[in-house]
């Protein structure tokens, strides 16, 4: 068996519930595919390959979604890869697969004849220790061809019938599934049944330096710790650059939640410091002043109320002027809608 990868920091934290408008009529109606199976499974493998964890973030953060929206980082980078996953020769086999029988029919081959040609070498690769991608054929009609799926392969192991295979599938976060052949197809630990399946082609890239959630949710804040700040519809960090608060997709400024009680709850008024600074806003516009004790406050909305944890997604009301800190594009700006746009959450730090 392969060296066992752990799924709660190879593999994304939300599930594949992706929708892709690919074009918009005339009329104004959306051409809309469903998931970016391919670019989470490039994503996630060019990540294992270069060492790193994928950034975490947890599907409750972005209720009633349960996905990174457009616009954010981290879905921005899917869409990429999907793409890219695309792009390969062997994808043709997704529509060329969907048309074929399962069984043989005379001299064409059917769908589980030509798996099993492509298991010995998946099996290799993965005895080598070298996860692979996967192409999974559920699709029985070429108008279907979008049904099918891509995971990674990560190990294998021998069963009571023949190998069984371990997958990180974006549609089962958090979890490993396992794949063996039946009588009726391969069948997946997580309930589905494929068809077949083939070793998709795969050109690593070094992934982008992607912003990350705490990946210690439960841990409560408080007063004088210092955190970093992530803006959760974009997954921009709050920083101080050009000599002002932005929303940035790299660096790091941490934030001192002061004034407060030690442990902090929804509805605790503090002032958010960094070294001789303090946010607060000037008309509508987010700036630093000072930190000399007279900083302006801000009161944590902690979303479902409770304490203030790490994982929480937050509202900051500034108490002066009544104004939501909010974010658009990589833009810092204020706001008086609670909407998507004025959530944040603890991220995490180098």
């Amino acid at each position: 068996m392969t060296e066992s990868i752990d799924p709660a920091r190879a593999a994304y934290a939300f599930a594949n519930r992706f929708v892709n408008v690919l074009v918009t009529l005339p009329n104004g109606t959306p051409l809309r595919t469903a998931g970016r199976c391919g670019g989470m499974s490039y994503s996630v493998l060019d990540h294992v390959t270069s060492g790193r964890d994928v950034p975490t973030w947890p599907a409750g953060l972005f209720a009633p979604g349960r996905v990174p929206p457009d616009g954010h980082l981290v879905a921005d980078h899917l869409r990429a890869r999907q793409l890219d996953s695309f792009r390969s020769v062997s994808a043709l086999r997704f529509v060329t697969w969907s048309a074929l029988p399962d069984r043989d029919l005379g001299p064409l081959a059917g769908v589980r004849t030509r798996t099993r040609r492509e298991l010995p070498g998946i099996l290799r690769v993965l005895a080598e220790g070298r996860p692979v991608v996967l192409g999974m054929v559920v699709a029985r009609h070429l108008l279907r061809a979008g049904d099918n799926h891509q995971v990674v392969a990560t190990g294998v192991s021998r069963g009571a019938t023949g190998p069984v295979l371990t997958l990180l599938d974006p549609n089962s976060p958090g979890r490993e599934v396992s794949l063996v052949e039946t009588p009726e197809g391969w069948h997946a630990s997580n309930g589905r049944l494929w068809r077949g399946f083939f070793r998709h082609a795969y050109a690593p890239r070094t992934p982008p330096a992607l912003p990350s959630a705490s990946r210690r949710p439960t841990v409560r804040v408080g007063s004088g710790a210092p955190l970093a700040l992530v803006h959760v519809a974009t997954g921009r960090l709050l920083v101080v650059a050009d000599g002002g608060p932005a929303l940035r997709a790299t660096g790091t400024t941490t934030w001192t939640p002061t004034g407060g009680p030690a442990l902090l709850t929804d509805g605790a008024t503090v002032s958010l410091v960094t070294g001789d600074r303090a946010l607060t806003v000037v008309g509508t516009t987010p700036v630093l002043g000072s930190a000399d004790g007279t900083a302006d406050g801000w009161r944590v909305v902690v979303d479902g109320g409770g304490p203030w944890r790490q994982g929480s997604r937050v509202r900051l009301l500034h108490t002066a002027t009544g104004a939501l800190l909010a974010g658009a594009a990589d833009a810092l700006t204020t706001s008086w809608t609670p909407d998507a746009c004025t959530w944040w959450t603890i991220a995490t730090t180098p």
